[in-house]
């Protein structure tokens, strides 16, 4: 094969292929830019001359190092070969890691860019300067199945190198790629420094790892669908509840939707090992539900039942739907530790359906569907004062009320969230939601931040896969300075949520974390996500402006800090100072309110 090399129309260097059309065999690589269109709307120039100066800087000469053939080149991709799959693999690792290194240097010089790579060894047509046919196609289907970040390779290339290279892979299984005839078996490759911190991958590896998906909704009511994508919240807070499961949150499987879904898909993509799903019909008096429990590697059927109830019976069926999952997929669980799990149910049917219709609002940051949640949380708390979960959700509320800038009375706000929060932890001192809303307002409200991280510890302790007391944790733990630790936590609650229809609040503490962590370009990384998800949490819009600051990127902060005026026009530093700004560490607070007020925001 040719390595004399020539010059593209994009005004790169790549080598040539042999002129003559044969079939080969050959690794392929097919590496695509994640998020390029969202990047090009905002600046269509920069975006393309930051990727050209990537593949000249970086491209190009990690495919020399590894011999490799770069096929073309297209706005947001690369298709290339190499002779070896060990080569394949190891110029995907170096330009990932590339990448990451760039992210954690002052002026990030491909700010924005993360990487889709995916590998596969086949027998390809060479035709002239290209190449072609089913192989390179599985290449480019696989890239499409991989996360910003990760790197995928079909069964054949892993079997090739994993000898030649230790690598530590997540088995995908089959995936059925769009347009390719027969499933193609893949793995993940797992990037150690993209993992979160010790400790927290063996909980993800060692434990049974399970996805609760949202009930099909099989009423024809499309304002069933708030309750059928509702009704496992308990299921999953029972299962979190146990220390031997990993559980992946409500909130991401409601991502996939509620029709039919091939449990192997929902493994690959939420990295689990079991999928419960399955349908619901509701009628004034009686509730149908058909449940399946299904293995996702091998997309085997454990379990399926069918069962029809009144609304009263609802809690009974709810709990029996725990012991089954639990009795099949942690065998080794104690009973003690189930009966615990098992949830108190509520007195009164429809304090419960008040308070799942004011999760569905809560989601949104429109003021007027955020006012309406409280109305049905008041709802269900008058229908049940000894409930729970809408007192929990209630001091949630009225946190993210206060900073968003809303409250008029910002003492009696914080009054009322306090009050709350001391409820749910007063009905129940297990329940690890109640334990998580107490210690946020702890911290973020009373700035009694020991107290705080003891109650988000125990809510931590008592269901270790709640993605929410995870959150909490790292942004209570930022507050105080533990950086690091803060980061660990922010990490894992991503992957126990990854699809959180909140995730840009989750997204915004992991910006935070990254500028105490003087790693501002991912925490501009991050904050810029969180954005694109929703650009009316002022939380995000603040992040955005110090690290911005932080770099002395002064045009983009005075832009963000633009943004929160229009949000927010009150705002002034000073007055965050004195109420908001939840550092405890004098020199911290400083630094954080300097940043703000270089971003352009008024004293």
């Amino acid at each position: 094969m040719s390595r004399t090399m020539t010059s593209s129309a994009e005004g790169l260097e790549r080598p040539d292929i042999a002129s003559a059309t044969a079939r080969q065999l050959m690794c392929v690589v097919f590496a695509d830019m994640a998020g390029y269109s969202a990047l090009t709307s905002r600046d269509e120039a920069g975006t393309h001359a930051m990727w050209m100066k990537f593949v000249n800087q970086i491209v190009i000469p990690k495919t020399r190092e590894q011999n490799g053939t770069i096929i073309r080149t297209l706005g947001d991709g690369i298709l290339m070969t190499f002779e070896s799959a060990s080569a394949a693999v190891k110029w995907s690792l170096d330009v990932q890691k590339a990448i990451k290194d760039a992210r954690v240097e002052s002026i990030n010089p491909y700010r924005g860019l993360a990487l889709r790579i995916a590998v596969h060894i086949c027998e390809a047509i060479c035709d002239g300067a290209d190449v072609y046919g089913d192989g390179v196609n599985i290449t480019k289907r696989l890239q499409d199945s991989t996360a910003p970040d990760g790197i995928i390779v079909s069964e054949e290339l892993y079997f090739a190198v994993r000898k030649a290279i230790p690598l530590q892979v997540r088995n995908l299984g089959f995936l059925n790629l769009k347009n390719i005839s027969e499933p193609v078996r893949a793995f993940e490759i797992i990037q150690t420094a993209a993992l979160p911190a010790s400790g927290f991958l063996e909980i993800q590896s060692n434990l049974p790892s399970i996805a609760v998906l949202p009930l099909q909704n099989l009423s024809g009511k499309d304002s069933d669908t708030y309750f059928s994508d509702g009704v496992v919240e308990d299921i999953i807070i029972s299962l979190s509840a146990l220390k031997e499961l990993f559980v992946i949150s409500r909130a991401s499987a409601l991502a996939f939707g509620t029709g039919p879904t091939d449990p192997r898909e929902v493994g690959r993509i939420l990295g689990v090992r079991y999928v419960l799903q399955g349908t619901m019909r509701r009628s004034e008096a009686r509730i149908r539900v058909s449940t399946t429990l299904s293995d996702t590697q091998s997309g085997e059927t454990l379990y399926s039942e069918k069962c029809e109830f009144s609304h009263s019976d609802l809690f009974e069926v709810q709990d029996r739907i725990v012991e089954r999952v639990v009795s099949r997929i942690a065998p080794n669980v104690r009973a003690s530790e189930r009966t615990r799990a098992l949830r108190k149910p509520p007195d009164n049917f429809t304090a419960y359906d008040n308070c799942l219709k004011a999760l569905d609002l809560m989601t949104s940051l429109d003021r007027a569907r955020f006012d309406e949640a409280m109305d049905y949380l008041n709802k269900a708390m008058e229908l049940d004062p000894n409930f729970v979960m809408p007192v929990a959700y209630a001091a949630r509320w009225h946190c993210i009320y206060i900073g968003q800038g809303w409250a008029e009375n910002r003492d009696a706000m914080v009054a009322s969230a306090r009050e709350y929060a001391s409820r749910a932890v007063n009905l129940d001192r297990q329940n690890a939601l109640a334990l998580a809303a107490y210690g946020h307002v702890k911290s973020y409200l009373e700035r009694d931040y020991d107290s705080a991280i003891v109650f988000l510890d125990r809510a931590r302790e008592l269901a270790p896969s709640h993605a929410l007391a995870w959150i909490n944790s790292a942004a209570a733990l930022s507050y105080v300075g533990r950086a690091e630790e803060a980061l660990a936590h922010a990490e894992f609650a991503i992957r126990l949520s990854p699809h959180d229809p909140d995730i840009y609040m989750y997204y915004d503490v992991l910006s935070g974390v990254y500028y105490w962590n003087d790693r501002f370009s991912e925490g501009i990384l991050w904050a810029s996500q969180a954005r694109a998800l929703n650009g009316s949490y002022t939380s995000n819009l603040r992040q955005l402006a110090v690290n911005y600051a932080a770099l002395g990127q002064k045009k983009e902060a005075r832009r963000a800090a633009d943004e929160l005026l229009r949000l927010d026009p009150d705002f002034r530093v000073s007055t965050y100072a004195e109420n908001s700004c939840p550092f405890r560490e004098p020199e911290s607070k400083e630094r954080f309110l300097n940043h703000l007020a270089e971003a352009g925001l008024p004293q």
